[in-house]
């Protein structure tokens, strides 16, 4: 029990800590992308999906339109999925004048494809792809094409998505995307990200081609370049803002939904995990995602050997801070269904959630559940 118990613990301690500092001894000896000035502006398209985003679109449009570049380079198709609410009434004014067009999916069959709906038609050289409720920052599109534009090689860029709460409320992830920036920035420095920010991404209109429709596409999108020994960068500059959830019972839901679309989309590219072929992006993928995913497992092994373990001290002071922090973690969950919380115990019951949301996730990605659509979760 000792041996499962150090086991569990040493790959919580890789996968929280360890793999971000390995990645950082790497980069100590990497030389940082030089800055390029951008002499002739390419053409981009902006992809952006829409399901009932009534109260959101219009400043959505507005930070479009405020974009800090050439205005005969770039346009926004906004790809309504089906919208029942004020949404097509409110994109509409804004389409004579500006380089906006609505395009109207119907029946309702999701992101995935609406991007398949307009992909033929794309003649920009660079496709960017945004949510709805991504406000995007002045600079955002031309970093995005400055990290392009740095590397023959780069044929995806993310940018950054900055989470800002209403009423100091966060459920966790807040806390959870500034791990994941973190861990991106590094990756990115040490060879490529394997997943990019679906709020924020470019990439050259050769590799945005048709996919799933039940897909996640930043994951897909970006395993699909690198297989094609091409590599995705990461840029910190390039932002768009939205407004983190307060309640971790509100991201139960969504993580289920990303991580079931997450599995398959690594069951269809497999082959990205062949060490002999690109050990880096093999190492990054086990160490970011599959560990990640694997998180219930280690977290209950430990918990059950530390059990095991109770007649010495040290694991007893251990079982019991496991004990709370599922406690407490619980009851934060339970008072958020009431409409009530407490801020400091939202860390622990965004861990209970996430965690909860990998068993399911695997649970449907065994059964073949698939997921194409989904329901806002803001008010």
């Amino acid at each position: 029990m000792l041996i499962i118990f150090i086991i569990s613990v040493s790959f919580l301690i890789y996968h929280l800590v360890g793999y971000g500092l390995l990645l950082s001894f790497f980069n100590l000896f990497k030389k940082p992308i030089a800055d390029v000035e951008i002499s002739d502006y390419p053409t981009i398209t902006v992809l952006c999906p829409a399901f009932n985003e009534e109260d959101i679109i219009e400043e959505k449009i507005h930070s479009f339109l405020d974009l800090d570049y050439p205005k005969d380079k770039i346009d926004m198709i906004v790809i309504s999925d089906d919208s029942t609410d004020r949404t097509h009434e409110i994109v509409n004014r804004y389409t004579e004048k500006n380089n906006i067009r609505l395009v109207i999916q119907k029946p309702r069959k999701g992101k995935q494809s609406g991007h398949n709906l307009v992909e033929p038609g794309i003649k920009s050289d660079y496709v960017l792809s945004t949510d709805a409720n991504s406000i995007f920052q002045r600079d955002a599109a031309k970093e995005l094409v400055r990290t392009m534009l740095s590397d023959e090689n780069i044929c995806m860029v993310s940018g950054v998505l900055k989470l800002v709460s209403e009423n100091n409320q966060d459920s966790g992830e807040g806390l959870y995307w500034q791990y994941e920036s973190w861990l991106k920035k590094l990756e990115s420095k040490f060879y490529s990200i394997i997943g990019s920010n679906g709020s924020i991404y470019l990439i050259k209109r050769e590799y945005f081609t048709q996919i799933h429709p039940a897909s996640v596409d930043d994951f897909e999108r970006t395993l699909h370049v690198i297989k094609q020994n091409k590599i995705a960068k990461y840029n910190q500059k390039a932002v768009v803002v939205e407004k983190v959830t307060g309640k971790a019972t509100e991201e139960i839901g969504r993580k289920i939904r990303i991580i079931t679309q997450q599995l398959f989309c690594l069951q269809r590219n497999i082959s990205v995990l062949n060490f002999t072929k690109n050990f880096k992006i093999a190492f990054i993928l086990i160490s970011h995602k599959i560990i990640r995913w694997l998180l219930p497992v280690f977290s209950l092994l430990m918990l059950i050997s530390n059990i095991f373990l109770f007649n010495f001290m040290l694991f007893k002071f251990i079982l019991l801070g496991q004990i709370l922090i599922y406690i407490l973690g619980l009851v934060e969950l339970i008072m958020e269904k009431k409409g009530e919380g407490y801020r400091i115990l939202k860390l622990f019951a965004y861990f209970i959630a996430m965690n909860y949301s990998a068993i399911v996730a695997f649970i449907d990605f065994l059964k073949g559940k698939q997921y194409a659509t989904w329901d806002i979760i803001r008010k």
